[in-house]
């Protein structure tokens, strides 16, 4: 067992199980609906397309640099997070974790088929919160110059966000901590990304004019 996993399993980790148990078991059949929307890919696939809009919109022509960029960005953060973090931390989703049914009680979301959806094997870090963070700051670093209304920006793409990665408790795919590493990985690649991209900017001012 890797070692970060004895934190886990044999430390004093009750908060994480605790928190995860709270949300996770307030639930009905109408939340159960709502979060099937909110944990799809396809909600992830509209939030970007309208952030995207809006990029075209504002940019015109540079547009295409922007998207290109935070989509470089946010793959390359999913990437570390499924490949390099999930492997070597492997931490067992509570939903395929036996050891923690025989203790707590797991609420799943039920598929059409009468399955349940119960993702990956692993859960730590979360790709759907390190994603949606990502491409959060990075959005909002790039448009919020351009809006009149920043804070109906910042709540519509940090809002969407946090929805997004309360769902994936609220389904029983991941714990809290789970969030928070996917958290601090997505704040890493958006500041490596402005980053990267103020250093060339100072070189090639005329690169995106913002």
């Amino acid at each position: 067992m890797p070692l970060l996993n004895y934190f886990f399993y044999h430390s004093r980790f009750d908060w994480d199980k605790n928190l995860f148990q709270f949300i996770n078991s307030h639930h009905s059949p109408f939340w159960d609906k709502v979060m099937w929307v909110v944990t799809s890919a396809q909600l992830g696939v509209v939030f970007f397309l309208l952030l995207s809009l809006l990029t075209v919109w504002l940019y015109r022509k540079q547009s295409w640099k922007i998207l290109l960029f935070i989509a470089a960005i946010t793959l390359l953060g999913d990437a570390i997070g499924a490949r390099v973090f999930k492997p070597t931390v492997q931490r067992i989703r509570p939903s395929h974790d036996e050891e923690y049914h025989g203790t707590y009680q797991v609420h799943l979301l039920q598929k059409r088929d009468g399955t349940y959806y119960r993702g990956g094997r692993y859960s730590c870090p979360s790709n759907h919160a390190i994603n949606y963070l990502t491409s959060s700051l990075l959005f909002f670093f790039f448009l919020s110059p351009k809006v009149r209304r920043r804070w109906a920006l910042a709540l519509f793409v940090f809002g969407v966000t946090l929805l997004s990665c309360y769902s994936r408790i609220y389904a029983g795919v991941h714990y809290p901590f789970d969030i928070l590493c996917g958290w601090l990985i997505a704040f890493l690649m958006a500041g490596l990304g402005i980053w990267l991209y103020k250093g060339y900017e100072k070189r090639h001012p005329d690169f995106i004019a913002r």
